[in-house]
């Protein structure tokens, strides 16, 4: 059934007809035709707790019921307080401190703001220039997607900065570098651009301690993590985490980064923080930081009109109380396990994956014409999706320009609340979907 209304949304994928979702609950989503698919991506990678999960949504009524909005200058409010103690509870960094917003990109833009503000009050005013990696992802904001580098900078590289100069390491699969040389050529790319942008002149280097959208959940090295921090130690750099993604145990970890030694000085987060069911997002900074703006009169000024509210905030302590409660951290990691495991099954029967790659139930696949020369397979991403997606299995797409090269990646995230014969479901339909994949002419003749 058209619904014509749609014609007047920008946000309904003008030129394509898409499902009309009516409903959702735990890891399954219904469209107004009666068809069910299992959400095994979230959307973007948003649900943390599935679609609807009752303890949200109780919080979200007993809220409504309360308190909806307050302004930042005017008024705190006692959900906010409250989410900052968990926050600083489960936080990567010592005597983490909290700051809210309304979605990843906004929270990367308060980073950034951040790290060059707090160099300014240290007396460091030069220190205003930030590096990023390639290929990554940090939003759709002019200064985020400045950090960024994936398909979506393009239409506005004029007005970008070009911050993204240093290689992912683990990115190119085709390198075939080993571990230890992958190890060696990461940190070297980070330490090549401090040197050249100058020590006295970078404020921070962001990163996703394992990539998202742009990527599909390439995990670095062992050592990368411990080895950057002791670069931004050496250097006087921040290190920024992206954890928009890897964050609230979708990793099998509270935090990606905390499957390494090195702490990051700001982390910044969204979408699973409160799964779905409201925009919200923040940053957590290390008490060093935080205490420089604490003991300025203007403390934090540069925020958003919903930053902090009440809604938000109470919802967010929700999840985190949830997923605390009902230990799907550790639940996370062991499905996560089961996951990988099918994957990997399902890729030793097709030619055209080239790797499986990710930690706890952040997975990907990269897709390639043929294992020996893993170059990418054109326009695979999309492919599989929409194979998957006619299957009733919904995936992420990835596809991310690395150099002269499109490579083709698909991301799974489903909840953390997923069992194991909904992880069996997955496995099954995304089976199908790549032998329909396999068996389709374009990857016949590419």
């Amino acid at each position: 059934m058209r619904d014509d209304k749609l014609e007047h949304s920008l946000a309904a994928a003008a030129g394509r007809d898409l499902p009309i979702a009516v409903r959702g609950s735990g890891c399954r989503i219904w469209d107004r035709e009666g068809r069910e698919y299992i959400d095994a991506c979230g959307g973007a990678m948003v649900m943390s707790l599935g679609h609807c999960h009752p303890r949200l949504v109780e919080a979200a009524k007993r809220q409504l019921d309360q308190l909806t909005f307050t302004y930042r200058f005017s008024f705190s409010n006692e959900p906010m307080a409250d989410l900052s103690a968990l926050i600083r509870e489960i936080a990567p960094m010592q005597r983490a401190s909290a700051f809210f917003n309304s979605s990843g990109s906004e929270s990367v833009e308060s980073a950034i703001h951040m790290a060059i503000l707090y160099w300014q009050h240290l007396g460091k005013p030069n220190k205003i220039e930030l590096i990023s990696r390639y290929p990554s992802y940090h939003g759709s904001t002019l200064g985020a997607l400045g950090l960024s580098s994936s398909r979506w900078r393009k239409a506005f590289e004029l007005v970008l900065e070009k911050n993204a100069i240093a290689q992912l390491p683990g990115a190119d699969i085709r390198a075939r570098r080993s571990e230890a040389d992958e190890l060696r050529f990461g940190l070297d790319q980070i330490e090549d651009a401090i040197v050249s942008r100058g020590p006295d002149h970078v404020a921070g280097i962001f990163l996703e301690p394992i990539s998202g959208a742009s990527g599909a959940a390439v995990v670095p090295p062992e050592g990368y993590i411990d080895g950057l921090r002791e670069l931004c130690n050496r250097y006087g750099v921040l290190m920024i985490c992206d954890e928009t993604i890897t964050g609230f145990g979708r990793t099998g970890e509270w935090w990606g980064s905390n499957h390494w030694k090195g702490k990051p000085d700001i982390v910044t987060f969204a979408k699973g923080v409160t799964s779905g069911i409201t925009p919200f997002s923040g940053m957590a900074v290390a008490g060093n930081i935080a205490e420089v703006f604490l003991a300025k009169p203007e403390g934090f000024p540069w925020g958003h009109t919903f930053s902090g509210n009440p809604l938000g905030c109470a919802i967010a302590a929700e999840t985190i109380r949830t997923i605390r409660d009902d230990d799907l951290v550790t639940r996370g990691r062991a499905l996560g396990e089961r996951l990988r495991a099918g994957m990997e099954t399902i890729a030793a029967s097709s030619p055209h994956i080239g790797q499986v790659r990710g930690k706890g139930l952040l997975q990907g696949m990269e897709l390639v014409t043929d294992r020996d020369s893993l170059e990418p397979l054109a326009e695979a991403s999309n492919r599989l999706a929409a194979f998957a997606k006619e299957l009733g299995l919904m995936i992420y797409s990835c596809p991310t320009p690395l150099g002269r090269r499109m490579l083709e990646a698909v991301m799974l995230a489903p909840p953390l609340i997923v069992d194991e014969s909904d992880i069996d479901e997955i496995l099954e339909k995304l089976a199908d979907a790549l032998r329909k994949l396999d068996a389709s002419p374009h990857a016949e003749t590419t």
